[in-house]
């Protein structure tokens, strides 16, 4: 039953992602929205510790665990244009840059891997705790800045480290906390570095 835990909080992050599309059209008090976004980021907490506790972090649950993120946040950021439009147009053009480097991201993975990755680098987690604390001052209670900004430049950190990471790994890794970590790899071609991911 606790095995299944960690793959029953990832779903809950997914399917609050329809949740804040309703509080948007709903005209929700922004306290909701933020009340949404910590339960978010507890759950993706816990459920990253709870699954290496118990030794069921596959490379299958991380992949969908950071699909999750991708779902829930991608929404969120939509629920910020619909609220706070101002605050999107104020930081459009980096904000653009660091969407454009996902996308460079997943076709230079699939290219390179044939499928997506799920790195979980020390730099994206720092990034996703920024990107939570910015909506919950944002959405709950209209500050902005200078933890839009921060965040914005944490994105950027993320997402250059993310696509180097993979120019650097030989063949699909999961689970590579720096660059650093994936020129190990690459060098010494041993370690976690498997074709399955297993």
């Amino acid at each position: 039953m606790l095995r299944s835990v960690p793959m029953g909080l990832t779903v809950l992050r997914l399917l609050l992602a329809p949740v804040l599309v309703w509080l948007v059209y709903a005209g929700a008090p922004g306290v909701v929205f933020a009340s949404v976004v910590l339960i978010a980021f507890v759950s993706d907490y816990f459920a990253g510790v709870i699954a290496r506790s118990l030794g069921v972090a596959s490379a299958e649950l991380r992949h969908f665990d950071s699909r999750a993120d991708l779902v829930f946040y991608a929404t969120a950021a939509w629920a910020v244009w619909r609220l706070h439009p101002d605050v999107v147009r104020s930081v459009a053009v980096p904000g653009l840059i660091v969407i454009g480097l996902d996308v460079v991201r997943h076709i230079f993975d699939f290219a390179k891997f044939g499928r997506d990755v799920a790195y979980h680098a020390w730099s994206s987690k720092v990034w996703g705790l920024s990107l939570a604390l910015a909506l919950v001052l944002l959405m709950g209670f209209g500050v902005s800045q200078p933890f839009v900004g921060i965040t914005i430049i944490l994105g950027l950190i993320a997402q250059i480290e993310g696509l180097l990471i993979s120019v650097a790994l030989p063949v699909w890794t999961h689970d590579v906390p720096t660059l650093i970590h994936a020129l190990r790899i690459r060098n010494t071609t041993a370690g976690p570095a498997t074709g399955d991911g297993k």
